[in-house]
């Protein structure tokens, strides 16, 4: 099934399926039922050997999670990030996934990835940082600094883009090619996903809805612009129009 599937000889299959085995990333469970030749290995992927972390960075903190292969979460800290220049917040950012690897180091065996997200501009070849809404950056490499202290391959990329992914991959979109997830919080953004891949447009900016004008004699907003989409349609701006009500 897998040669079929792959269009790879089944000689390469075994010998590939070999070397996953030895590596420890699948194994053999149960023989299928005989279809009157030889029977056919059930091979599983092992998900319980090797560990990725993934963290949400804030405009004022960071959630750091630990996963296995299944996806399934092993560990959560939320860690507060006051600093508010692109090498400080690097620094604290990096001891905060370094103090949390060493809290959870019994039950991590193998990591094999780090992945952090975040709400700006990032160029999804690169990874670099070129904007974000609460600190000024300037190419910022994070990818390269995570590479040099942690020695594991990493990634970097816009939050909500990355939410919608997720949402594509194993939540309420999964059966649709094309979707937009719209995420209301300290700011308000869109990920827009189009034949099941993230849609970034020219500039990488698709889906920064919330600096869109929307009223011109509206509030000021952080951007310095009046009427954004985010000074009505965020945490702080519903919270401010309730306590108006009162």
């Amino acid at each position: 099934q897998i040669a079929e599937q792959s269009q790879l000889a089944p000689a390469s299959v075994t010998k590939i399926t070999r070397q996953l085995i030895e590596r420890g990333l699948i194994k053999e469970v149960d023989q299928q039922a005989s279809t009157g030749g030889r029977r056919a290995i059930s091979i599983v992927t092992e998900t319980r050997n090797f560990h990725a972390i993934g963290v949400r960075l804030g405009r004022h903190d960071a959630t750091i999670t630990l996963f296995d292969l299944s996806s399934k979460v092993l560990a959560e800290e939320h860690y507060p990030l006051p600093e508010r220049t692109q090498q400080t917040l690097e620094h604290a950012l990096l001891n905060a996934i370094a103090q949390f690897i060493d809290s959870y180091q019994r039950k991590l065996r193998e990591l094999i990835a780090i992945s952090v997200i975040l709400p700006g501009l990032v160029d999804p070849d690169s990874g670099k940082i070129h904007y974000m809404p609460h600190i000024q950056v300037e190419n910022w490499g994070l990818v390269e600094a995570l590479e040099e202290r942690f020695k594991v391959t990493c990634f970097v990329g816009h939050d909500i883009r990355s939410l919608a992914l997720a949402e594509h991959y194993f939540g309420a979109s999964q059966d649709c090619e094309d979707s937009i997830l719209v995420r209301v919080h300290r700011g308000t953004g869109a990920g827009i996903i189009s034949n099941g891949r993230i849609f970034i447009g020219r500039n990488g900016n698709v889906g920064e809805i919330g600096h869109i004008q929307v009223e011109p004699l509206g509030e000021r907003c952080h951007c310095g612009n009046f009427g954004c989409l985010e000074t009505i349609a965020a945490n702080a701006a519903i919270e401010q129009r309730v306590l108006n009500l009162l």
